[in-house]
């Protein structure tokens, strides 16, 4: 071969060699730029989830809260983080909405979204009324037992409420005492010494059989109550929960869940029940009497074998559960009131979604 061929071989195979390195660094500098937008989405996903998931354990701790979070410095990136209130699948719900921010302000930002619904709390079926009993029920002195919808304050939600007595037996208004509530067909009825058989329901039959437990009043173990776990939650304190056979040694004000086990055939008489969330008081034998209901503000609800004689006022709904109560059946002789209200019974079912297993209803990413 001649020098001038070879030199035509050597400079086609150094501009081949060419061409090959500057396709090979191009296509090392796009799969680079693939593994660094990879890697940054992945940051921002990470960073987004992180927010949304210390927003959620809030919730857990505080129902209330929807201040959110801004801006929050976080693994070379930041979150933000909006709380608010919502429906899902037709329940109601608390919508976060979390989004992360991989190196903020770069070439190479990377923005993440995701939305989570939490579990707002809801209305238990068994609680169909101001008052609900399987038992018969009287009401008289100054009682007043409203049915009609109302906020934690005692102000009214206009036609939203439910019957001011609902019983499996009978009910007799005697003295001065006033029932109200709201039909099915959402008229309100004011507290009356005359209320219309549209917000009484007597002689009821409950479907499958009248609850028979303070979980099964909450719905039983398809959302999240199996025998025995209110009274779980009471003996693990979670919330300033308290469990208790000694209705004495309670502290002050109630929260969470507040379970008084009394001995069978006792009575806690003389009773403060100062606070929220759920009061259960009951034992194996179904004869657990709550007497003299005199002290205190309670706004949630209040499971209980035989309650007598309210005083004072609760803010909820009121459900008993024995058959043949062995006090008597007079739930109110005096200047007590017991008003109905969707706002405190689902601010206390939802503050106990996370200890139940129920708090996410959907982590959308």
């Amino acid at each position: 071969m001649s020098g001038r061929g070879l030199l035509i071989i050597l400079a086609g195979l150094f501009v081949a060699g060419s061409i090959f390195m500057v396709t090979y660094l191009q296509r090392s500098e796009d799969l680079t730029g693939n593994l660094n937008v990879t890697y940054n989405y992945e940051a921002a996903k990470n960073i987004a989830n992180a927010g949304a998931e210390l927003a959620v354990n809030r919730l857990k701790n505080d129902l209330y809260w929807r201040t959110g979070f801004t801006n929050v410095n976080a693994q070379n990136g930041r979150y933000t983080v909006t709380v608010s209130d919502t429906t899902y699948d037709g329940e109601a719900a608390i919508r976060v909405i979390s989004t992360g921010v991989a190196n903020p302000g770069k070439s190479t930002q990377a923005t993440y979204i995701c939305t989570v619904y939490v579990y707002r709390g809801g209305v238990p079926p068994a609680l169909k009324a101001a008052v609900c009993t399987n038992n018969p029920i009287e009401a008289s002195g100054n009682m007043d037992i409203d049915g009609r919808n109302h906020r934690l304050d005692g102000t009214l939600v206009p036609s939203s409420g439910t019957y001011g007595i609902w019983t499996t037996k009978t009910f007799v208004r005697t003295g001065a005492a006033d029932i109200g509530g709201t039909s099915v067909t959402r008229i309100d009825y004011s507290p009356s010494k005359t209320p219309p058989a549209a917000i009484i329901a007597t002689g009821q039959t409950y479907p499958g059989g009248y609850p028979s437990s303070p979980d099964s009043i909450l719905g039983g173990p398809a959302v999240g109550y199996p025998e025995g776990k209110l009274k779980q939650i009471a003996q693990s304190r979670v919330n300033g929960s308290q469990y208790t056979t000694n209705p004495a040694s309670l502290t002050y004000p109630l929260r969470g869940v507040t379970y008084v086990e009394l001995p069978s055939g006792s009575s806690w008489i003389s009773c403060n029940i100062e606070g929220s969330g759920i009061l259960v008081v009951h034992n194996p034998s179904v004869d657990a009497i709550m007497r003299e209901v005199n002290s205190g503000t309670f706004r949630g609800i209040i499971v209980v074998d035989d309650i007598l004689h309210v005083q004072t006022t609760i803010i909820g709904a009121v459900i008993g559960l024995s058959p043949l109560p062995s006090a008597g059946n007079c739930i109110g002789n005096g200047v007590g009131e017991i008003l109905y209200s969707s706002e405190a019974i689902q601010n206390t079912t939802g503050s106990l979604a996370g200890v139940t297993g129920r708090n996410v209803m959907l982590w959308k990413e």
